[in-house]
């Protein structure tokens, strides 16, 4: 296992005196023995460039790159003892799965006798449950399978650290769920400290221990999935975290004793100050509702905003439906079970509670408040408490 730190990491492309493009910019981050690092973030981020300056793919142009305290930045990529996993497999065409798995230990000088190379390769095999493909040629395998081989062998090294770019792109939506599934769990099992980048936020919330939120090339925020779902440093990391999307409207906030008022368009309701850490001193704030937090009054406890909404599209996901309407505020998104008797232009009125609101300063987009998953206090009713 390793230690790994990015200190003060900063990637420019071309002349940095002149018009180089920076790619990253003075990025930190601290992924302790075995822990399982997500770089998340949009198309042009930054996030593929980090993981191949871990690599030794791409030098820094600033900052250090360390491995256990080891400044690694002038140690060549095949000296590193990284296993790099791609998302188009990069398998040998001409060889066989045996011979794809056990290629890279013959190459290595690790006095390792032709049985005992075959000996592992047959325990990954058997780990990844691909012992019956090993005389098929790639040409012979689903993706799935492909996957399954090009992870056995970064596996079969037992490399120092994984690092996974965007390796279930190429998949189809179902088997990128069992190959997440598998890549989580085979990393729990071997205990190798891994990086893996995406741009798919439902993978970064299931697979990993620490996400690295990159934007501009710049870190975000770097914290444990809950942290960036319920406590998102700003509003970039709230919009980006979260499907459907947060619902966003402009608010003013005032002083009312042991609560914040919040003042929307034409719907007033409070805060306790309870259930904010620190004073908040803006004015102007931008007020955010997670599809998934808002309930129908008609169904359930009343305790924060309400608002009148005419339903526009009914999308059932199974026992639930994401309702996209129009409420006086603007455009709302709701995910909601009650949903069977509902169809464009009906009515409902939705509300949500104190707790789950966010809030953000509407000039530094920075967090005020985020969502508070701690039981409500025993004089509060619980909106899972009142019967639909």
């Amino acid at each position: 296992m390793t230690h790994l730190e990015l200190d003060s990491v900063t990637k420019v492309f071309g002349d940095p005196e002149k018009d180089g493009v920076v790619a990253v910019n003075d990025l930190h981050i601290d992924v302790p023995d075995g822990e399982f690092l997500v770089l998340l973030g949009p198309s042009g981020c930054g996030k593929t460039t980090t993981l191949r300056m871990i690599g030794g793919l791409e030098d820094p142009t600033e900052g250090e790159v360390r491995f256990d305290g080891t400044v690694v930045n002038d140690v060549k990529a095949r000296n590193r003892d990284v296993a790099m996993v791609f998302q188009d497999f990069a398998l040998y065409p001409h060889m066989t799965v045996r011979e794809n798995l056990g290629f890279g230990l013959k190459r290595e000088d690790n006095g390792m006798s032709d049985d005992e190379i075959d000996s592992r390769v047959t325990d990954v095999a058997e780990m990844l449950e691909i012992e019956e493909l090993l005389n098929n040629k790639p040409s012979q395998l689903s993706g799935g399978q492909k996957q399954r081989v090009a992870l056995g062998r970064a596996i079969i090294r037992e490399p120092r650290m994984f690092l996974f770019d965007e390796p279930l792109a190429n998949l189809d939506a179902k088997l990128r769920k069992t190959m997440r599934t598998e890549i989580d769990e085979l990393q729990s099992e071997v205990g190798i400290t891994s990086a893996y980048v995406t741009h798919n936020q439902e993978e970064a919330m299931t697979i990993a221990d620490k996400i690295a939120v990159l934007n501009n090339g710049q870190l975000q925020q770097l914290g444990t999935p809950d942290q960036v779902f319920n406590e998102p440093s700003n509003l970039f990391v709230a919009q980006f975290v979260g499907s459907p999307d947060m619902n966003l409207f402009d608010g003013t906030l005032s002083d009312a004793g042991d609560a914040y008022r919040v003042d929307m368009d034409t719907t007033t309701f409070d805060i306790p100050k309870a259930l904010v850490e620190g004073e908040i001193t803006a004015d102007e704030v931008l007020v955010g509702f997670r599809p998934q937090d808002l309930y129908q009054v008609r169904n359930r406890a009343t305790d924060g905003p309400e608002f009148d909404t005419e339903v526009r599209v009914v999308e059932p996901v199974g026992t639930e439906a994401i309702v996209h309407g129009t409420s006086f505020l603007g455009d709302v998104t709701a995910k909601i079970g009650t949903f069977h008797d509902l169809e464009p232009n009906d009515q409902m009125t939705l509300t949500i509670a104190p707790e789950h609101v966010y809030l953000f300063d509407a000039n530094t987009e920075k967090l005020l408040k985020g969502r508070l998953v701690s039981e409500r206090s025993e004089n509060e009713a619980s909106a899972d408490s009142v019967e639909a």
